[in-house]
């Protein structure tokens, strides 16, 4: 029956039409040959993008694909496997699968003297015909991992950045109370050996707050690339945060920064990251080494370039190891205190500025880092210092002031200092008081914290504004906080003269000294009936 036709009615006019069955080839066509299970197999794990490797009961090399040789060169049958692929933690991932007698998948691995990541998964296997006990899979997974770590040491320098903010905003209030004191004491009648001893008081004061604020710019939002960069400002910058570190491992600083150099455009906040980063890799060099020496920083100006040099006299560099100091992941420092992504961070952040970096050491006779960048042309109006404030003489007016913070060192250190200026000053501790005292007093100046608890400075400005518009340009703002968003976005919308934390009493008596301009011109308009120009004595005094 194998002949057997069907009537079919679907359009083929009711012609028989041979059953399926019945169809034959025709003898001319051929099938293609099928590839024996081998071969076939074999061109499988050749196309795969993972390196694939089987391995005998003794861990010696008994196939791999194309991807394991790219990767790690020509494997011959019986080479052994850590003379090709070795990354810490091998050795137990198949002592794990063979104890196991399954796959053990994905785990991830270093080669750190390549500076390399790889996912391993190792499985048991028993090859018919061959004395395979193991295949590895093997990928490469260096870039991602890179990014990875790239994001968490973002994400903690984000983190770090909060706290110093918080941290410097607390230490800047005992610091103005501090300097403060100290400045107050010295204008009294005291012996020659208690004034020295104010005196370092005074200095040691103001360095901290330096060093706070020098701090603070890590914590800052990171300025664009076409922010006009001072190079030798923010050197001297690290080198300030750096200073006692330095001093108190017996390590000498020597500069040479050419006055020529022009400024140039970077994102500073990066920039910094790199010479921060190349400063401390020196210290630790000659710290780890004989204990103490020189570190040398020059910054000179060569054609359209600005070369940047870190230089040290510690032990030296390997020359077996100097061309990887620049790979990701790559690290001299014992576990735990590296992860061998500094410089290779600091690497893209010069390349990303259209620069280069480099490394030139030799053993026992130190390491250079050299930093180039290209001068990139700033307008004339962008580098222009600003002016100097002019000159006022110290004012007689006196003010009735009201000084608002919730730090009773601060108001304590408001209401003496400016009380001993001839001021009749009050002082508030928070933000409702500081109202009710603005209702019942006219006040020529009002010094205004701007976080306090409960009602804080920008809410107080916003009442007066509402209230007593007439008041705005007599606010003066003091704040320790010079890196919070909000802070910020305040300052800038409301356009308002801020005094930053710690303060020197003579910064303080300017600005008084302008408030008496203003108010001096009030009276004398109220005289003639002109109106006055509230303003221009304050603008003049707040651009220091």
């Amino acid at each position: 029956m194998a002949n057997v036709t069907r009537s079919a009615r679907n359009g083929s006019g009711g012609k028989a039409v041979p059953h399926a069955a019945s169809r034959r080839a025709p003898s001319h066509r051929r099938t293609a040959p099928v590839p024996a299970p081998g071969a076939f197999l074999e061109s499988v794990a050749n196309s795969m993008r993972q390196a694939m490797v089987a391995l005998d009961g003794r861990r010696k090399i008994v196939r791999s694909n194309r991807a394991f040789e790219r990767m790690f060169g020509t494997a011959g049958q019986g080479e052994k496997l850590r003379d090709l692929f070795n990354p810490k933690g091998l050795s137990d991932l198949l002592k794990q699968a063979a104890l196991k007698g399954e796959p053990v998948r994905e785990v991830e691995m270093e080669d750190i003297s390549r500076g390399l990541a790889y996912v391993v998964t190792a499985a048991p296997v028993s090859e018919p015909g061959t004395n395979a006990r193991m295949l590895l899979l093997i990928d490469d997974v260096t870039a991602s991992t890179e990014q990875r770590h790239r994001v968490v040491a973002n994400s903690r320098l984000v983190s770090v950045g909060e706290m110093a903010a918080g941290v410097a905003h607390e230490l800047n209030n005992p610091l103005t109370a501090v300097l403060g004191f100290s400045q107050l004491a010295l204008r009294q009648d005291v012996d020659d050996v208690l004034r020295r001893d104010l005196e370092a008081i005074a200095t040691e004061a103001e360095r901290a707050g330096r060093i706070v604020d020098n701090l603070l710019s890590f914590a800052r939002t990171p300025a664009s690339p076409s922010d006009v960069f001072d190079t030798a400002a923010s050197i001297q910058k690290i080198l300030d945060l750096r200073e006692y570190e330095c001093r108190v491992n017996n390590i000498e600083v020597v500069t040479y920064f050419d006055p020529s150099a022009p400024k140039t455009r970077a994102a500073g906040h990066r920039m910094e990251q790199v010479f921060l980063n190349l400063l401390s890799n020196s210290i630790q060099a000659i710290t780890d080494g004989p204990g103490r020496g020189t570190i040398t920083v020059g910054l000179v100006a060569i054609d359209d370039r600005i070369r940047i040099s870190f230089t040290d006299d510690g032990p030296g560099i390997p020359p077996e190891i100097l061309g990887r100091v620049f790979d990701p992941f790559f690290t001299t420092k014992p576990v735990g205190k590296g992860t061998g992504l500094g410089l290779n961070i600091c690497q893209g952040i010069v390349r990303d500025h259209g620069g280069d970096i480099r490394v030139e050491s030799h053993p026992r006779r130190g390491t250079t880092f050299v930093v180039e960048l290209p001068v990139v042309a700033v307008d004339e109006a962008d580098v222009e210092e600003s002016p100097a404030p002019e000159a006022v003489n110290s004012s007689y007016t006196m003010l009735r002031i009201l000084a608002v913070d919730d730090e009773p060192a601060v108001t304590e250190l408001l209401g003496r200092a400016l009380g001993g200026l001839g001021h009749d000053v009050d002082t508030a501790r928070d933000g409702a008081e500081a109202l009710r005292l603005i209702h019942l007093t006219d006040y020529d100046a009002i010094l205004l914290d701007i976080k306090m608890p409960g009602l804080g400075g920008p809410e107080v400005f916003r009442c007066i504004d509402g209230l007593r518009p007439d008041l705005k340009g007599r606010v003066l703002f003091i704040t320790g906080d010079t890196v919070s968003p909000d802070t910020r976005l305040f300052a800038e919308s409301a356009d308002v003269k801020v005094l930053h934390k710690p303060f020197s009493l003579e910064e303080l008596r300017r600005h008084m000294d302008g408030f008496a301009i203003a108010k001096d011109r009030r009276i004398s308009a109220l005289r003639t009936g002109s109106r006055p120009d509230l303003g221009a004595g304050l603008t003049r005094i707040t651009r220091k």
